[in-house]
Order: C-alpha cells, then sequence, then structure tokens
C-alpha cells in the first residue's frame, strides 16, 4: 500500500489505494440522489394526490419507502459478506433505478406505492453496501475522512430533499423528480464499475440465510407498522396482532440465528461493547436526525406561516452545519487517531440544540430557531458516520458488511419509529388546528390560537428528543477507545474484537 511522504522520515498516512477515490466518487452520487428520494415526498405530496388521487393511500408513498429500506438493509449487508461487493452494488442501484422509472410514470397510486417500496429496496442495498465498501476500499487510518464525506453527502440530500422537490414541483412537476435519477445515476454507476476492482474477492463457502431474513423482515415490518401513527393496520385488535408477530418473529430468530453458521444479523458481534455503542448510536441520531428534518419545516409552514419553499430553506444552516461538521469531523479523527472526544462533543451539541428546539413558541425569533437547527447539525455530523467508523474498526473483515448494515438497519428503525410515534403524538394534539390552518384561515383571534397550541405541541415533540440524546451522551462517555489502525481486528480477524482486549482512554 502506497504511503504520503512527509519529508522528515516520519511515517505517514498511507495514501488511497489506485481507483479507489474515483470509484468513491461515483457511489456518493448515487448515495446522494437515494438521500434526496428518502425526503423528496415531503413537498411533492400534494402534487401527488391531485395527479393520482387516492388520499387514503397518500401516507404509505412515504411509509413504503421507509419499511422496504429497513427491512432489506441486514439481507443486503449479509450478501455482500457472501458474494461480490462490485455485483450486488450493481444490483442495488439497478432496483433503485428501476424503482425511480416506475415512481415517475406511476399513472395511479397502487402503482405509486408499489414503485417506491422498489426503490426503497434499492435504497436499502445502497445504505449498506456503501459503507461497506468504503470500508475495504480505504485503509482505517484514512477512512474516517472518506466516512466524514459519505455522511456529509447524505445528511445534505436528505435534508435539501424538501427543497429539490419544491423546485421541480413549480417548473417542470414531480415526475421530474424521479425522471432526474436516471441520467444522473448511470454515468456515475459506469465509474463506480470501471473503478471497483479492490474490494474482498467473494466467499462461496459461506450460504444465505434465507430463513433468519424472513424472520428479521418479518419482526421489523410488524413492529414499524404497529407503532406507526400513520398505517390503517395499526390500530385497535390489528396494533395488538401486529405486535404479537413482531415479538414471535423475534423469539423465533434469536435461537435460529443460534444455530446457523452464518445469521442474517449476527448477534454476537453485539457483545462488543464498542459495536453495541456504535449501533447505539446510530440508533438514537437516526431518530434525531429525522425528526428534525421532517418537522422543523412543518413548524415553520404552520406556526410562522412561510411558504413550503421558504420552510425548506430554512434546513439551509442545519444542511450546511452538518456538511462541515461531518468533513472537519473526519479529518479531525483521521489526524488525531482517536474518535470519542468528537462523538462526545456530538452527543452533546445534539442534546443542546434539542434544548433549544423545546423551547419554540410562536413569538420564538428566527435567530434563535436557526442557532438551534446549527447545533443539531453540528451534533449529528459528529454522530452518524464516526458510528460507522468506530465500528467497523472493532468488527471483524468477515463480519464487515453485516455489522455495518447492522448500524444502518437500526439508524433505520431509529427514523421510523420516531417519525411513527412522534407523528402521531403531534396528530392527535393538533389535529383539528392544523385542518384550520390548512382550511385557509390565515388570520385573526382563532389562528393565533390554532398557532400557538401548534407551537406548543412542537416544543414538546423536540423536548422527547432530549433524553433520546442524552443517552447518546452516556454511550459515548463509556465508548471504548481503539487505536485506528490497519492492523485492528477488522483488518486481520474474522470475528468480533473480544472484549477482554478492548482498551479504553479518557
Amino acid at each position: 500500500m502506497r504511503a504520503t511522504s512527509t519529508g522528515d522520515g516520519q511515517e505517514a498516512l498511507p495514501a488511497p489505494p489506485r481507483g479507489a477515490v474515483a470509484a468513491f466518487s461515483g457511489m456518493m452520487v448515487v448515495v446522494f440522489l437515494a438521500g434526496i428520494d428518502s425526503t423528496v415526498v415531503a413537498t411533492v405530496l400534494p402534487s401527488i394526490l391531485a395527479d393520482l388521487g387516492g388520499a387514503s393511500l397518500l401516507t404509505w408513498v412515504v411509509t413504503s419507502y421507509l419499511l422496504t429500506t429497513a427491512v432489506s438493509v441486514p439481507l443486503w449487508g449479509k450478501a455482500a459478506d457472501l458474494t461480490g461487493k462490485r455485483r450486488l452494488y450493481v444490483l442495488a442501484t439497478t432496483v433503485f433505478l428501476v424503482g425511480s422509472v416506475a415512481v415517475a410514470v406511476a399513472p395511479n397510486m397502487p402503482v405509486m406505492l408499489t414503485a417506491r417500496a422498489l426503490q426503497g429496496i434499492g435504497t436499502g442495498g445502497l445504505m449498506a453496501l456503501t459503507p461497506t465498501i468504503v470500508g475495504e476500499l480505504f485503509p482505517v487510518e484514512i477512512r474516517g475522512r472518506f466516512h466524514g464525506r459519505q455522511g456529509a453527502i447524505l445528511a445534505g440530500a436528505n435534508i435539501v430533499g424538501p427543497l429539490v422537490g419544491g423546485v421541480f414541483t413549480a417548473t417542470l412537476g414531480w415526475r421530474a423528480a424521479f425522471w432526474i435519477n436516471l441520467p444522473l445515476a448511470l454515468p456515475a454507476l459506469v465509474l463506480v464499475m470501471r473503478h471497483l476492482s479492490s474490494v474482498a474477492p467473494v466467499q462461496r463457502s459461506r450460504r444465505l440465510d434465507l430463513v433468519g431474513a424472513t424472520l428479521l423482515a418479518a419482526a421489523s415490518a410488524a413492529l414499524l407498522l404497529a407503532l406507526s401513527q400513520d398505517s390503517a393496520l395499526a390500530s385497535g385488535s390489528s396494533r395488538i396482532v401486529l405486535l404479537i408477530i413482531a415479538g414471535t418473529a423475534v423469539m423465533a430468530y434469536l435461537p435460529w440465528q443460534n444455530r446457523h453458521s452464518d445469521p442474517i444479523l449476527p448477534l454476537r458481534v453485539l457483545r462488543s461493547p464498542t459495536i453495541a455503542g456504535a449501533i447505539t448510536l446510530s440508533f438514537l441520531a437516526g431518530a434525531t436526525m429525522l425528526t428534525v428534518v421532517t418537522y422543523a419545516p412543518m413548524y415553520a409552514q404552520t406556526v410562522q406561516n412561510q411558504s413550503a419553499a421558504m420552510s425548506g430553506a430554512q434546513l439551509l444552516p442545519l444542511t450546511a452545519a452538518v456538511l462541515v461538521s461531518n468533513l472537519l469531523g473526519g479529518s479531525l479523527i483521521t489526524w488525531f487517531g482517536r474518535y470519542r472526544p468528537f462523538i462526545l462533543l456530538g452527543t452533546l451539541a445534539t442534546t443542546a440544540g434539542s434544548v433549544l428546539l423545546a423551547t419554540l413558541d410562536i413569538n420564538t425569533p428566527a435567530a434563535v430557531f436557526t442557532a438551534a437547527l446549527i447545533l443539531m447539525g453540528v451534533g449529528m455530523g459528529l454522530t452518524m458516520q464516526p458510528a460507522v467508523l468506530v465500528l467497523q474498526n472493532a468488527v471483524g473483515k468477515s463480519d464487515l458488511g453485516s455489522a455495518t448494515a447492522a448500524s444502518t438497519f437500526f439508524r433505520q428503525i431509529g427514523s421510523t419509529l420516531a417519525i411513527g410515534i412522534l407523528g402521531g403524538l403531534l396528530t392527535a394534539r393538533t389535529g383539528p388546528q392544523l385542518s384550520e390552518l390548512a382550511h385557509g384561515m390565515e388570520s385573526g383571534a382563532a389562528a393565533t390560537a390554532a398557532r400557538t397550541e401548534i407551537a406548543s405541541a412542537f416544543g414538546d415533540i423536540f423536548l422527547m428528543l432530549t433524553p433520546v440524546m442524552a443517552i447518546g451522551v452516556i454511550v459515548a462517555l463509556i465508548l471504548p477507545e481503539k487505536p485506528l489502525s490497519s492492523s485492528a481486528p477488522a483488518e486481520q480477524e474474522p470475528k468480533a474484537e473480544p472484549e477482554s482486549k478492548t482498551t479504553t482512554s479518557s
């Protein structure tokens, strides 16, 4: 492996392998498009409803995508450990693009939902495979730099998605927001195929755990549907049935994964405090990030009476903070060879941001709102991708795909649960007021009273994020610190790092 020269005889950081940066660049284009499609529907849903009808199914345009993304991630991750990652990446990108085209030409709501579900399956592959491939393309000493760039691009895409959707809806129409994926992703895919040659070879002696995948998918889907307040299935006795299905699937999976030689989600890796801590941080960060991205624009529209475009623009400070902190944090982690201080700073910033957001009311100055979003952005940037680096630095190379997919899986679960639960609480508390404002009541005492109640509800929703990220602070404090080195277990050992070898530093 090549190393950069310092000119003073000291050992320098290794240079990226030939072609790795080009492959990484192509993957980032596709990740950016998939990230945008996660949130672009926030501003195109009214146009979709006007064009396709099916108001009772409208929320499933979002739910079907999130659901299939979450439940497919572990399967893609395990497949990455068993077969060629280059081939799988091409397949995942193809599925995503086919789903995008199907969404763009959907003639009715059932076709739209099927297409969004297909898109979600492809996105699940991209979310699982991209960090796994990055983990194998780059030496661990410089990997943090590239994880930081990936995190910045993905977070930025998620945040600007609503703004992109609003622009396309106002100019070329909502279908163009999905057609655009094709001309941008295909050249990027060609670039990846040309340069993605240094990934680990196929391991044909292992086999895919289809039973475990089915049980895990059933448990995840049933749990998410049961806890989602927008699901028509999640009411009354149906909710109880779904929870029973989820519990039964989990209880069946636990003994099964112990019996299978190569389980879809090897729970043994969670025995390492480092890996368990990293996955916990991913879960908490996922729940917090999507909550802010979803409800901050909604607060701007309903309470501050801003347009859809302006409410999307309100997220630009958050976007900038995530981008800067991701890039700077990744570089600093690479420079110092330590990650825990930066993750701790990130969880503290996110906790402070949630406390500030909890103070929102109808008279909150724009500067306070912006400051809170900047704090949240800095915190997310210093938490989400560094958590992936922590995990990859601790896990055995044969489990790299599964462990990385586990991190992505739990982040998606955290995001989906947060939106389902908090969204239901918000609707239950402010449903009448939101309906009144939606029907044109823009001024007067009644409108002021409605906005006051909605602002209070948003404050309470954001307040619930405070204990969530406070848990993140505790996890960051006790997270073991392992040296970032190519001689770490991730490069040598076939199993997760033993607990007895984990070292901590303050």
